[in-house]
Parts: structure tokens; C-alpha cells; sequence
């Protein structure tokens, strides 16, 4: 039973990593690289950062960022909470 469970939230990690990448590739990829280590505006790749999901959510949100807060939260004003985590389970792939 634990293998099935197991197997179900990894098959979900990954459905939503794959649906993560489309939504990467037409909103982040542009300034952050398709493989995430471009270094953006911030100074930093995404590639192998921690904390994605909840930095998406701030940003969305408005309680996190600096320079780039408002241009980040335009272009996450459109995106639900389940594209975010698709977005991040797809960074969290990137290393």
C-alpha cells in the first residue's frame, strides 16, 4: 500500500514538474535561461535555489522581492496556485 501511495505523489510530482516546464518556458525562461542558470537581475540562478514555491507566492502575493517585485508580480498576476507549484516542482528539477 505505502508503494502505491508513494508512487501516486511521485506520478503527481512529475505531472506537475512537466506542466511546470510549459509555464517556465513562456513566463520565466526569457530572463532566467531555459536551464535556470542564467544569472537574472537578482544576481542568482534559479538552478539548485531552495524555497521556489514559497518565493513564487510572495512574489505573486506582494510580500516578497526587491527591485524586481513588481515586475515579478505581473508576470505571476495570471498563474493559480496550482501553475506556481507546477512552476516550482520544475525548478526544483533544474540543478
Amino acid at each position: 500500500m505505502n508503494r502505491i501511495v508513494f508512487a501516486l505523489l511521485m506520478g503527481g510530482t512529475v505531472l506537475s514538474a512537466s506542466q511546470g516546464m510549459k509555464i517556465y518556458g513562456a513566463k520565466c525562461a526569457e530572463c532566467h535561461g531555459g536551464d535556470g542558470k542564467d544569472v537574472s537581475v537578482a544576481g542568482k540562478p534559479l538552478a539548485g535555489a531552495k524555497g521556489t514555491l514559497a518565493k513564487l507566492s510572495g512574489y505573486k502575493n506582494g510580500t516578497f522581492g526587491g527591485e524586481q517585485k513588481a515586475t515579478m508580480q505581473a508576470s505571476l498576476a495570471d498563474l493559480s496556485d496550482a501553475d506556481l507549484k507546477a512552476v516550482a516542482d520544475y525548478v526544483d528539477t533544474l540543478k
